[in-house]
């Protein structure tokens, strides 16, 4: 866990860090209200609330992890594969659709769970789609642990978002479900 730390302090720029902290915090207060009308609409509504969710959650994500990708520095020249970074955009936004749209199909509990766990796979694919679009001379390695780690929380946090969003609305859980949210896109 040191070496998160250390990464994130002293090779990021942490006012970019902070910059995609707060993007984070307010696409997943936007997702959590938007799902709500994706929830409540009729069907010829549905769909358009659907996409304008999901393409705007989709965007957050991303942008949540490539302004934290462009805080950091490595100390050696890099660049960015575009369209590794593309695909990334579009899992993140395709995803979010799918599990948005399982978690409003009125099933229950269970849909809420695995539209979140969809959702949170959503989240995953797209971050390390977008660190394999990270271009720099030598070879990165990955600790498989702390990968496995994210991708079990990453997926649980989002599950437990649009299951808070969802059962029994309220502002209480709006807010829950947001911090919830916000927390799965940054792990």
């Amino acid at each position: 866990m040191l070496t998160v730390y250390n990464c994130i302090v002293h090779e990021h720029d942490l006012r970019l860090v902070a910059l995609a902290a707060l993007i984070c915090g307010i696409s997943s207060f936007s997702a959590v209200n938007l799902l709500r009308h994706v929830d409540r609409s009729t069907n010829r509504n549905r769909y358009a609330w659907l996409m304008i969710a999901a393409t705007s959650t989709g965007f957050g994500i991303w942008a949540t992890h490539f302004i934290a990708m462009i805080a950091f520095s490595p100390g050696i020249p890099n660049a960015y594969n575009t369209e590794l970074s593309v695909l990334s955009l579009a899992a993140a936004v395709l995803l979010t659709a799918a599990g948005m749209w399982i978690a409003t199909l009125r099933g229950g509990i269970e849909h809420y769970l695995v539209g979140g766990a969809v959702l949170g796979v959503g989240i995953g694919t797209m971050h390390y789609t977008g660190m394999a679009a990270f271009e720099v001379q030598g070879r990165i390695v990955w600790d498989q642990l702390l990968v496995g780690i994210s991708l079990v929380a990453g997926i649980t946090l989002a599950a437990m978002s649009l299951f808070v969003a969802l059962h029994r609305p309220s502002t209480l859980r709006t807010v829950s479900a947001a911090v919830l949210l916000t927390l799965a896109i940054c792990t």
